[in-house]
């Protein structure tokens, strides 16, 4: 007796929807032409730079003071930079200078714990480059952050007018000492969660396999897709979120009252926390060797926060910033 095995093949298509949600910080405005005039849209935000820094405060040499500066938006590039930055410091203590406007929440909370775990210091300040002339030796076009060829990159601290907002927040948290100068800002707001449906249009190829006329196995094999369309709209924020941001704060040594603060704050707008506020909540510590979780704690002899005092970025003598508007 003879074995009849029948092979049938069948194309089809198919259209598949998606969701996925992820905390941003703030939309992208998008340019809208009017008839008589036509409006540019905003540049997009600059991603988030990690790098070594040394001091190019003169009289320094050879024992220049050495931070890790992170300026721009926190996005999906900003983690991986930390992680090598701070393997290559190995176990030297610098201080970490951060001016940002926020960016991806998880990553943010990422950041904190690698930060943590290292126990640096965090101060909000800008870091200005110094570039080399055109022409110098080992000058790279003046482009290079201030970095000759096979040297350090060199920089200034500017404590002035230096924020920490949204996400950014979370990372300032993670810091062994918080010192945010008169002159510097802290902002939070709510979490805004954006959703985004896909339709995707798939081509499978179907192969039905049949004994004796009866079907014994069916197959579909995927062989192409493409994107039909997409739509992003913004979704509520769980509390499991709030949950998980309450709890790494509590983690971090910083107090429950921020909490009502960020959650009460729509993220339409920010909320820039007052020198009070910053001190009820502990989001900046006295930078005199308080621990953020309470308790002294020992420092070494450069320790990261008296080298930050003597970089030329102090700005205690300089008048306070006016206190901008909740």
């Amino acid at each position: 007796m003879s074995l009849r095995v029948g092979l049938s093949v069948f194309f089809a298509t198919a259209f598949v929807s998606a969701a996925v949600g992820e905390p941003v910080v703030k939309d992208a405005a998008a340019a809208r032409p009017s008839l008589t005039t036509v409006k540019t849209a905003p540049a997009p935000p600059v991603s988030m730079k990690v790098m070594l820094v040394t001091s190019a405060a003169e009289g320094c040499q050879p024992d220049c003071p050495e931070w890790i500066a992170a300026q721009g938006m926190i996005d999906s590039d900003t983690l991986p930079q930390f992680k090598k930055v701070l393997r290559a410091i190995g176990s030297k203590k610098v201080p970490i200078l951060i001016d940002s406007g926020g960016g991806v929440v998880d990553d943010s909370l990422a950041i904190g714990r690698l930060i943590r775990a290292k126990g640096l210091d965090i101060v909000v300040s800008k870091t200005t480059f110094l570039k080399c002339e055109d022409g110098a030796p080992g000058c790279k076009g003046g482009k290079s952050h201030g970095q000759l060829a096979g040297g350090p990159v060199i920089g200034t601290p500017v404590a002035r007018l230096a924020k920490c907002a949204s996400s950014c927040a979370f990372i300032l948290a993670a810091g062994q000492e918080r010192i945010v100068g008169p002159t510097a800002f802290v902002g939070v707001h709510q979490v805004k969660t954006l959703r985004t449906t896909a339709q995707i249009q798939q081509k499978f190829r179907i192969e039905k396999q049949t004994v004796w006329g009866i079907p014994t196995e069916t197959r579909r094999i995927l062989i192409s897709e493409k994107l039909v369309n997409q739509r992003t709209t913004e979704a509520k924020t769980p509390d499991s979120a709030y949950a998980k941001i309450a709890k790494y704060f509590e983690e971090m040594g910083v107090h429950e009252q921020i909490m009502p603060i960020l959650k009460s704050t729509p993220n339409s707008s920010i909320h820039w926390l007052t020198r009070s506020e910053l001190k009820t909540t502990a989001m900046a510590t006295d930078g005199e060797g308080q621990a953020a979780g309470g308790g002294e704690r020992p420092r070494d002899a450069a320790g990261s926060v008296e080298a930050f005092k003597t970089m030329g970025a102090s700005d205690a003598a300089l008048p306070p910033a006016p206190t901008p508007k909740h």
